[in-house]
């Protein structure tokens, strides 16, 4: 009886800690983190994706997110580079490429004011992607690199007071 009372104790024990948890559990929970304020958790989850989970389908979602919450939420840009960075290249053929190629121009352009570096990722962007949806948009980063949003013309009705 006590070997009973020891298994069933040792199963609880496993089933309420991590072993058993599928990269799409640590997904959802993940995103939940993220919903309820908590990045820095989902990050740690998704990381956890990243590294038990390597040939999963949910791998590549979770380093394209872990990317997305250092931009978009935490704000740290450096860190979101890299990030982004990691998707690409671990991940050369997913779909998702040229738009976390493309947000790293974003981000160099837009957020840390460095236009010589967004300049070469746009450009490499253009010559590797160069029917991607994303193109025009890349071209127009481009074409006003370094320009506020009063000293574009295409944007100066965004600003006009009526």
């Amino acid at each position: 009886m006590k070997n009973t009372s020891y298994i069933f104790l040792l199963l609880c024990f496993l089933s309420s800690c991590d072993l058993f948890k599928t990269a799409d559990e640590y997904y959802v929970e993940a995103e939940t983190l993220r919903n309820d304020g908590n990045p820095k958790e989902a990050i740690k989850l998704l990381k956890k994706i990243t590294v038990k989970f390597t040939d999963d389908a949910k791998t590549p979602d979770a380093q394209y997110l872990i990317a997305e919450i250092y931009y978009r939420d935490l704000q740290d840009f450096s860190k979101s580079i890299g990030e982004y960075r990691k998707f690409s290249a671990t991940f050369p053929s997913n779909n998702k490429v040229p738009f976390s190629d493309f947000m790293q121009g974003y981000i160099h352009a837009n957020e840390l004011m460095n236009h010589d570096s967004a300049s070469v990722i746009y450009k490499n962007f253009i010559d590797k992607y160069p029917n991607h949806e994303m193109v025009e948009s890349v071209k127009f980063e481009l074409k006003y690199l370094g320009l506020g949003i009063n000293e574009i013309p295409e944007l100066k009705h965004l600003i006009e007071k009526k």
